[in-house]
């Protein structure tokens, strides 16, 4: 039974309405920015770069980082998984053996990706697996480095983004930080889903200076990512004075990241450097978190399944539960 009914569709409407006029997220627009470390690639996982496993969002994550970019891809059957390119050099860098059925540096199907064991023990993520993990760890927030630019590419990996989150808990989508890379992106993205904050990058851009503020300025933009190489004092300042923060990539030197940080980056894009701001203790407010990585990627990998294959609310059912919901929510914001 289809839980879109007319009733449905407007009371969820009404949530919406009610939640723009009147709600706050649990999370403020860029409050992420309060961290000044995010963990590329979801952060170095037993001295390897850019593995994109859930259990280096876990290791990372006690050893304090909040902020997690994770490189998402589309497989060959159009399935969005975690994983920075198709190339044999990642396979090999991450000891997964190249089956004789996948086309040299060619996408895999999503079984192929699946089979293929990260640094041969960590089990490769779906978007829907990568997202069970950020509920598991209330005080993250994760980065979407999505590469893409073709608008028919990124409708169909924002939209798995969104399903997924949907499908575990739609808050999840304040925690979603987009990186977009052009203004038709970011117009695009912001028409597929509202997203509470976005990071314009511009490692695949050749916008001047002068271009990128109009940009900012057009799109009310807050943060910027950039390469290295496009570092300057003059530069950074300009774009302190548009109220804009600059995150850096890709820096593991911890005199590099002294240099960048005098030149008034606020913060990096690391594999390695050790967040500053680490808390001494997990916050009780961000609730429990798994902290056994193989059982919380297993119990990400058995919830996302489950969700799958476990059949719908009844329609009244989901109504009631639904009005209850919202009735707890007003309760906690106005009394």
């Amino acid at each position: 039974m289809s839980l879109r009914s007319p009733a449905i569709s407007a009371l969820l409407s009404a949530i919406l309405i009610f939640g723009f006029l009147f709600g706050t997220t649990a999370h403020a627009a860029s409050a992420w920015t309060e961290h000044t470390y995010i963990a590329h690639g979801l952060g170095e996982l037993d001295g390897t770069a850019a593995a994109n496993a859930g259990d280096a969002l876990i290791r990372n994550y006690d050893k304090g980082f909040r902020v997690f970019e994770a490189d998402l891809i589309l497989t060959s059957d159009d399935r969005l998984v975690a994983r920075h390119d198709w190339s044999d050099y990642l396979s090999r860098l991450l000891k997964q053996p190249v089956a004789s059925e996948q086309t040299r540096d060619q996408a895999m199907t999503i079984n192929q990706f699946k089979e293929r064991l990260i640094l041969e023990k960590y089990k490769p993520l779906e978007i829907k697996e990568l997202l069970y993990l950020l509920q598991l760890h209330p005080g993250a927030y994760l980065i979407t480095d999505t590469k893409e630019t073709d608008p028919k590419l990124v409708k169909k990996q924002f939209q798995q983004i969104i399903d997924a989150a949907n499908a575990l808990d739609p808050a999840l989508l304040d925690r979603i930080v987009p990186e977009l890379y052009t203004p038709e992106m970011i117009r695009q993205v912001r028409q597929i889903y509202p997203f509470p904050s976005i990071i314009y990058s511009l490692y695949l851009s050749s916008l001047s200076h002068r271009e990128v503020i109009r940009v900012v300025k057009s799109f009310g933009i807050d943060t910027i990512a950039m390469p290295v190489e496009r570092v300057d004092a003059a530069w950074i300042r300009r774009l302190e004075q548009e109220g804009v923060k600059v995150y850096a990539h890709t820096v593991n030197d911890p005199k590099d990241e002294e240099r960048l940080r005098r030149l008034g980056v606020h913060g990096i894009y690391t594999d390695s450097l050790q967040p500053l701001e680490a808390p001494a203790a997990k916050s009780a407010s961000e609730g429990p978190v798994i902290a056994s990585p193989v059982t919380a990627v297993a119990a990400a990998t058995a919830e996302a399944q489950a969700s799958t294959t476990a059949e719908v609310h009844e329609e009244a059912g989901f109504a009631e539960w639904l009005v209850a919901l919202i009735k707890a929510w007003i309760a906690s914001k106005f009394t």
